[in-house]
């Protein structure tokens, strides 16, 4: 099994510069390294966002009880 890798922001930046150039996914994801469904996910995610960037990764910040509880009433909570 091959080893996963994130892709860079300027390896998907080429990918959209190749696709609106006429290059075929498969052409693309052998210039970059990468398999012909990656390049698809980072054109549709394009199309999508008009973006390329990764965002809204990694976990969410959990608010603790007590400082949910002073948000409703109007109160500032700092740790």
């Amino acid at each position: 099994m091959s080893s996963r890798r994130e892709t860079t922001e300027s390896e998907r930046l080429l990918v959209v510069k190749w696709s609106k150039e006429g290059k075929s996914l498969r052409e693309i994801a052998s210039l970059i390294g990468v398999t012909h469904g990656c390049v698809q996910k980072i054109l549709q995610k394009y199309k999508k966002t008009g973006s390329v960037a990764n965002t809204g990764r990694g976990r969410k910040e959990i608010l603790s009880t007590l400082s949910l509880s002073l948000q409703r009433r109007g109160r500032s909570f700092s740790q």
